[in-house]
């Protein structure tokens, strides 16, 4: 895949991920109120916000790097995507009336967009 393609993805991507946390957002509040968007809308960015930093920092590929760098620099980001969504769920449970389940439920499903386009990848290619 070129860059250029790979780039395209990426943003392809990124924006169904916020196409959901917008649509659950406008789901649930128009069927459950304010504090279950809240709560969904919340989970939905703990998702999506580690995405957008690992897109940004790690996208752009330098040629002359080897294999093994780009491995590692790989390894190095997801870890830091790791750390930053955890970070974030301690963040978003300090606040108060955050509700579990939609809270889950929209960090699920914006992870379930990602899933979606690495199998749809696959079916193409």
């Amino acid at each position: 895949m070129t860059a250029k393609k790979l780039l395209f993805a990426v943003k392809r991507v990124l924006l169904m991920q916020l196409f959901t946390i917008a649509l659950i957002g406008g789901v649930t509040l128009a069927f459950f109120g304010w504090p279950v968007a809240r709560s969904a809308l919340f989970g939905g960015l703990i998702a999506f916000l580690p995405n957008v930093y690992f897109a940004a920092k790690f996208g752009v590929s330098d040629r002359t790097r080897t294999a093994e760098d780009i491995v590692r620099s790989f390894y190095i980001g997801e870890s830091i995507k790791i750390i930053i969504t955890a970070g974030l769920f301690i963040l978003i449970f300090q606040l108060p009336n955050i509700l579990f389940l939609p809270l889950f439920a929209g960090f699920v499903s914006v992870l379930v967009v990602f899933w979606c386009a690495l199998l749809m990848r696959d079916i193409e290619g």
